[in-house]
């Protein structure tokens, strides 16, 4: 698992603004503080519990409220631009992130300190939720992730949806996107992420197990077992390493790729060399590589509904006259005309239709109506 977070503190009115865990090292980056917050840039948000320093990104300059908020009993804690202030009638962009196992809210001032300072430059409002805990997919993260989602639509007009995972918070994520838990999701960036829950459950039950009902429950609320037309459309950039051991990248990471391949706008797989303990720290450059994706993602923007097929009636066979049915090969529609009452029975096919008689005798190719 990736090193535990560490938690950022203000210190004075200068206050250190401590980095996170890039993955396998820790980048620490200095950024000057106003020592209340700034309730006129962001106002106090419904659940506000905790407010820091206002912090300013190290990159670009730019100020935002660090927020704790508690909804459904779960602690959340965000990043809000002041250019990113709650709005109905400005679209705004959220980026989720799904913790680690043994993960809180405040891993989104460690663990994802990093990338959601630089996202901060963008406008992009992150958010990580405790969901709970450590407790994967099981009824009440579900929850908290619907009640979280219900609540940040409360306060700003979703344009778009980011997510992004660690580890152990892979499979609530994969869940949350194919069933479309969260609002307009553009896409989703998992790193040394779980994604079959029953692998999990089997390999470490007392980590998993104690979370749901009984094992039927734990095959109920797996990501892996969902269809996979819930990938259809979707975006995915999955990293990973094939020396991890903790997670095994053929098992999860690359077992989602292959499930989502044939259906989604986009699935790409990066594996790189294990770091850290058994393979499976989070290394730097996922830092860089999520929010190229990200910004590439929103420059396309959403990927259009697919329309549904038209319905149709396939046969096999031959119509003849005077009989009760009508199989055939091809495809039979319904067509409106003013010459009757209710519309006409159209039939076509590349080789023509064939119409029998009682005589047996045999109409010219084409079309009967």
């Amino acid at each position: 698992m990736t090193t535990p977070p560490k938690a950022l503190s203000a210190v004075s009115r200068r206050a250190i603004l401590a980095g996170s865990l890039a993955g396998a090292g820790a980048v620490v980056f200095a950024a000057p503080a106003l020592a209340a917050g700034d309730v006129g840039a962001v106002p106090k948000l419904p659940g506000e519990v905790s407010r820091l320093a206002t912090a300013t990104s190290r990159t670009g300059r730019k100020r935002y409220e660090i927020i704790d908020v508690v909804v459904a009993g779960d602690r959340a804690r965000l990043f809000v631009p002041h250019a990113s202030a709650p709005s109905q009638s400005v679209g705004a962009t959220m980026l989720w992130y799904y913790h680690a196992r043994n993960g809180t809210h405040t891993a989104l001032s460690s663990a994802f300190a990093y990338s959601a300072d630089l996202a901060v430059d963008r406008g992009i409002i992150s958010i990580c939720p405790t969901y709970g805990g450590s407790i994967w997919t099981s009824a009440r993260a579900l929850e908290i992730q619907v009640a979280v989602a219900a609540w940040a639509s409360s306060l700003w007009r979703i344009d778009a949806s980011l997510l992004r995972s660690d580890s152990g918070g892979g499979p609530l994520l994969a869940w949350a996107y194919a069933n479309r838990l969260v609002p307009k999701v553009l896409g989703a960036y998992l790193s040394s992420s779980s994604y079959d829950l029953e692998e999990r459950a089997t390999s470490e039950p007392d980590k998993v197990v104690p979370h749901f009902p009984d094992f039927a429950a734990i095959v109920a609320a797996n990501p892996a077992r969902l269809p996979q037309d819930v990938w259809r459309n979707a975006r995915l950039r999955i990293t990973g390493s094939p020396d991890d051991v903790v997670v095994p990248f053929a098992k999860h990471g690359t077992a989602l790729h292959a499930a989502a391949l044939p259906v989604a706008k986009e699935a790409t797989l990066r594996s790189h060399p294990g770091e850290g303990t058994g393979g499976h720290a989070v290394p730097s450059f996922t830092n860089k590589d999520m929010l190229d994706t990200f910004q590439r993602w929103l420059a396309e923007g959403p990927v259009p509904e697919a329309e549904p097929p038209a319905a149709v009636l396939p046969g096999a066979g031959t119509y003849e006259n005077g009989a009760e049915g009508i199989v055939t090969t091809g495809t039979w529609s319904t067509l409106k005309s003013a010459a009757d009452s209710g519309g006409s029975i159209a039939y076509s096919t590349t080789a023509g239709a064939r119409r029998r008689s009682r005589s047996r005798a045999r109409a010219s190719a084409g079309s009967v109506v």
